[in-house]
């Protein structure tokens, strides 16, 4: 069986100046940043004098319109690469120069996933488990967004290996943030999740927040439908 542990040993080969560019369907220039990057064989790796994170990160993108209908081919073909960061210093250059998503419109998602893992319900370190989600009103998901990624590359959550990643979701009357991880049936560690996110995103204690396995996902085709109520 493959393993989901993400090694952070690299083999380096050269070192070169990258610029990326990143434009939606609609042309909404989402990231233009020229920073240096090791290329190693499989993956980034932190330049001299930086300051590694406990495991490389990716960002994705996705965008979609609501009237299609959704499958897991179509979402595949629509999710997009940005880059991945595998120190501090990368992410904050990265970071500095990416739309923030109370900027974006539409049904789009920013996703921030340990290197290796897509943002799917049917990925390998992905499949066994569920997400936990909170909805937010308009002008609150750049902020919190934010608070949650800086949590988790900053190992906050204190679960070991189980977080997998991050989604915003912007939606017309609302946005949602999610926290992915890989074993939905352990409910000491969902419970230290949960109760870490209150802590980092300073939630009242009446906050709704809601829970669902990537299996019933997968069954209902949906992200957020038939969701577990937890306050």
């Amino acid at each position: 069986m493959k393993s989901c542990r993400r090694s952070r040993t690299v083999t380096m080969t050269t070192v070169t100046e990258t610029t990326t560019t990143i434009i939606d369907e609609r042309s909404h220039l989402l990231l233009t940043v020229t920073f240096d990057l090791c290329l190693p064989v499989s993956t980034v790796c932190p330049g001299a004098g930086e300051h590694p994170l406990q495991y490389n990160y990716t960002f994705w993108y996705s965008r979609r319109t609501p009237s299609r209908p959704a499958s897991s081919l179509s979402y595949e073909q629509n999710i997009r690469q940005i880059g991945t960061v595998a120190s501090v210093e990368q992410f904050w250059r990265f970071y500095s120069h990416l739309v923030r998503p109370g900027d974006l419109s539409g049904h789009s998602d920013f996703h921030l996933f340990k290197e290796g893992i897509k943002p799917m319900w049917e990925d390998e370190c992905n499949r066994g488990g569920g997400k936990w989600i909170i909805r937010l009103r308009k002008g609150l998901s750049s902020r919190l967004w934010e608070n949650i990624i800086l949590a988790m590359l900053g190992e906050q959550f204190m679960v070991g290996e189980e977080i997998c990643g991050a989604v915003v979701s912007v939606r017309f009357q609302e946005d949602i943030l999610s926290i992915w991880n890989r074993t939905s049936n352990d409910h000491t560690t969902t419970s230290r999740i949960r109760d870490t996110l209150r802590r980092v995103l300073n939630l009242p204690a009446n906050t709704i927040m809601e829970y669902k396995t990537h299996n019933d996902s997968l069954r209902d085709n949906s992200s957020f439908r038939n969701t577990k109520i937890s306050l």
